[in-house]
């Protein structure tokens, strides 16, 4: 898979240098960690500039670090159709809150929504439903202090409406 090249990294690097938390580069991949305030800028500026034209957004999920704070991080995979580039983007949840990039891209519709019900992360800027439980499951079962043999407590969620 081909990532993005050297001098666009630094392209982005003189576009965000104080909105940049940290960029990698492993085994040929680029990973750019984003602040929170700087998201949907920086992610408008990946899908219409002519040098990227990150058209595709791939995948959106989470990550646990529950020793840590913010304790979650939304990593977000983009492609270019166009330029046949990836690029791997990292914002830490803070607040277990980010902005919503369903403007930008449609496809972050069912990936939000899977995020906040699996990790309990809010997208602001959108309405959230759960998509595979119910809407009054009080827990999120992709958290690393989510029992692996699940809760046996009885709760009254089944809301079939």
């Amino acid at each position: 898979m081909l990532y993005i090249r050297e001098e666009l990294l630094e392209l982005l690097k003189e576009e965000f240098k104080d909105e940049l938390k940290e960029t990698k580069l492993f085994r040929g991949e680029v990973s750019i960690t984003v602040s929170k305030s700087s998201l949907l800028d920086f992610m408008a500026f990946l899908k219409h500039n002519e040098n990227f034209l990150m058209d595709m957004l791939v995948d959106l999920t989470a990550v646990d670090f529950p020793d840590r704070e913010p304790r979650f991080v939304v990593v977000y995979h983009l492609r270019s159709l166009t330029f046949k580039h990836n690029l791997r983007v990292k914002c830490w949840a803070e607040n277990d809150e980010l902005p919503s990039v369903i403007n930008l891209w449609k496809s972050a519709d069912w990936t939000e929504r899977e995020v906040y019900e699996m990790f309990g992360i809010k997208f602001t800027g959108r309405e959230l439903k759960k998509l595979l439980l119910p809407q009054k499951y009080p827990y999120f079962p992709l958290r690393k202090d989510f029992p692996l043999e699940g809760k046996e407590e009885p709760c009254e969620v089944w809301d079939w409406e």
